[in-house]
């Protein structure tokens, strides 16, 4: 692979990560409780709406989760993958799509979570205004997850080490989806 064929494949990779964060936010902000009226949940819902809205009447919710959601967000990374399969020259079959672009979901939601914990962890210790949108979005996302990692221990008064928890846990389940990633056939 050439110098512009890597330069096309980080780009081509960055906008679709872009695309398929912003329809695995759409699913999640109504999960841990976002305030619709925050108005980076409207730009999200702006964006997301054409396409959820006639395939929600297809897909129904199931109980909170929007399914077609979850299904675009599940075919964009399959589609993303054959891509990036097709552009590196692997040999294209139907399980090897099926396996790395259900990875490359698992992926994108984790480090989306990662990056959102991380972010707050850093944000905490400047003592952020809780009105702005970003803020506000940052935190409402990350305390459904943070809240179970808040009883390990040890216990600082003060200092909340959910996060540190929380970002290493994150980070094993990708090491290890790598390693079962690349250890997994391509036939």
């Amino acid at each position: 692979m050439g110098y512009f064929s890597g330069a096309g494949l980080i780009i081509l990779q960055a906008i679709s990560g872009i695309i398929l964060g912003i329809v695995i936010l759409r699913i999640v902000l109504p999960l841990s409780g976002a305030r619709f009226r925050n108005p980076l949940c409207q730009l999200i819902y702006q964006i997301t709406n054409p396409v959820l809205v006639p395939l929600g009447r297809i897909i129904p919710n199931w109980r909170s989760v929007s399914m077609s959601g979850v299904v675009l967000a599940w075919l964009l990374a399959l589609l993303i993958t054959a891509v990036v399969l097709w552009l590196i020259g692997v040999p294209l079959s139907p399980f090897a799509i099926l396996w790395y672009g259900t990875a490359t979901l698992v992926h994108t939601v984790l480090s989306l979570y990662f990056w959102a914990i991380l972010i707050t962890a850093i944000m905490s210790l400047f003592g952020p205004d809780r009105s702005n949108p970003l803020v506000e979005l940052l935190i409402t996302l990350t305390h459904p997850v943070l809240r179970h990692f808040r009883r390990l221990p040890p216990h600082f008064q003060g200092i909340d080490l959910s996060p540190l928890w929380a970002v290493l846990l994150i980070r094993l389940i990708q090491y290890s989806l790598t390693y079962v990633q690349f250890a997994g056939p391509l036939f």
